[in-house]
């Protein structure tokens, strides 16, 4: 489904302006992007937290290991992701799971993101997962935004 890259509605194919913001759209690439599904993003998702998993377990912060035993494991177990998905994000658009699904982040806009935006979306997804996309899908399932990607104004579309 096409959106306008300015500010997110439906356009038609053969749609010269968008309909909200009067937008000039053309071809594929030109005034709108293709937002990926909810199904690429839980994949891309799965993919990160599978890698996460195997670098904390690396480091030691098993749920079984001696961090946990200590008290530090939860926190770095929440911090490294939240870095993970923060840098990845900032610096690079796509974090590994989202390279392999061929989707990015992106502003509404289309440009690149801040690192601010980058530490509000990566939040959402790391310390309040099932609030975030529940909020999400209800309220901004249009596009497809989790309540973190529209409180940040991003969006994930397709590479």
């Amino acid at each position: 489904m096409p959106y306008c890259e300015r500010c997110g509605a439906e356009i038609d194919e053969d749609a010269a302006y968008c309909p909200k913001c009067g937008h000039p759209v053309g071809g594929r690439g030109q005034g709108y992007v293709e937002l990926s599904t909810w199904g690429q993003r839980f994949i891309a998702f799965i993919i990160d937290w599978a890698i996460l998993g195997v670098l904390l377990g690396a480091l030691g912060f098993s749920a079984f290991g001696l961090a946990f035993r200590l008290g530090v494991g939860f926190v770095a177990s929440r911090i490294f992701p939240f870095l993970y998905f923060m840098l990845l994000d900032f610096y690079y658009g796509q974090t590994v799971g989202r390279r392999i699904m061929h989707i990015r982040i992106t502003r509404v806009g289309g440009g690149a993101i801040t690192m601010f935006e980058a530490a509000i979306e990566s939040f959402g997804k790391t310390f309040l997962l099932p609030i975030d996309f529940l909020v999400g899908y209800f309220f901004y399932g249009r596009r497809n935004q989790r309540l973190f990607n529209y409180l940040s104004d991003t969006v994930v579309v397709e590479d």
